[in-house]
């Protein structure tokens, strides 16, 4: 088994709670259509509503099929920054602690079926989080050097 996966997640998550939490300093500031609370409220959505109930099913060998996840016209008013990086943070661990218990066939030998990215394994769909949150990052990253200037 590959842990290395695991550190790679709670490594993008602290750098993109880093960039949210300084940029945050900006009320106005945005990534696209969304403020910084829309986004962490979002990373925490999909942490809790797409990544751990389908590495469940994938490791539970129900051979699920996965459709796109969408949270994007979701309402996030109500919601503030810092207690979104809380949950978010909270539900990451959870699932890295649920994954470390996986045996080798629970994480690379069984397959959910996903509508974009065909079988994944639960592996595979560290890695499928693990590039929304660097996709995340990115989109951050210009906001801070737009901020700088």
């Amino acid at each position: 088994m590959n842990d290395a996966i695991l550190e790679d997640l709670v490594n993008s998550q602290q750098l993109v709670i880093a960039m949210l939490r300084v940029s945050g300093e900006d009320a106005s500031a945005r990534v696209g259509a969304w403020d910084l609370r829309d986004i962490a409220a979002h990373l925490a959505a999909t942490e809790r509503d797409c990544y751990v109930p389908r590495i469940r099913a994938i490791a539970g060998g129900e051979n699920p099929t996965l459709g796109i996840f969408n949270n994007d016209g979701a309402d996030f008013s109500g919601i503030h920054l810092d207690d979104a990086l809380d949950e978010w943070t909270a539900t990451r661990l959870m699932l890295i602690g649920y994954v470390r218990t996986l045996d080798e066939n629970q994480r690379s030998g069984l397959t959910g079926l996903h509508e974009r990215y065909g079988n994944v394994t639960v592996d595979r769909y560290l890695e499928i989080a693990l590039a929304h949150d660097r996709d995340h990052l990115r989109g951050l990253e210009r906001l801070a050097g737009q901020l700088t200037r």
